[in-house]
């Protein structure tokens, strides 16, 4: 699982893509992200209660609020195309409870995956992916 944020904390590292819950606080269950909409770049929050989706403000129920940031999966084709290009991709396997097997453009995909002890072709090909620096 991913730190545990103030809600500063959480404004400054959520980048666009990403969703931010908060464990802790009065707003527990509300979830924070970007908009999808082209060119905007407000924050919203979809209430855990309402589900409905409105701008995040600062208010002072979010002083004592915590939060985690849930990586941004990508698919496998995205995640090759990304290992191609020279960067560093993580696989996530379905069970693992947060381990992971992380690649770089010298590694063989097949061969690390075959040596995951327990994990299918199909299982790794089926897995979560993230894109790293």
């Amino acid at each position: 699982m991913s730190e545990l944020l103030t809600t500063g904390q959480m404004i400054d590292k959520l980048e666009k893509g990403e969703i931010a819950e908060c464990i802790q606080g009065d707003n527990k269950g509300a979830k924070v992200y970007y908009s999808k909409v082209p060119g905007h770049k407000r924050l919203l929050v979809e209430h855990s209660v309402t589900l409905i989706e409105d701008i995040f403000n600062l208010c002072d129920y979010h002083k004592n609020s915590f939060w985690i940031i849930y990586p941004r999966y990508v698919s496998y084709v995205e995640a090759i195309k990304a290992l191609k290009a020279g960067y560093t991709v993580r696989c996530y396997p379905e069970g693992d409870d947060g381990g992971y097997i992380e690649f770089n453009e010298a590694d063989s995909l097949y061969s690390v995956a075959n040596s995951w002890t327990g994990m299918t072709w199909g299982s790794f090909l089926a897995s979560k992916w993230t894109i790293e620096g």
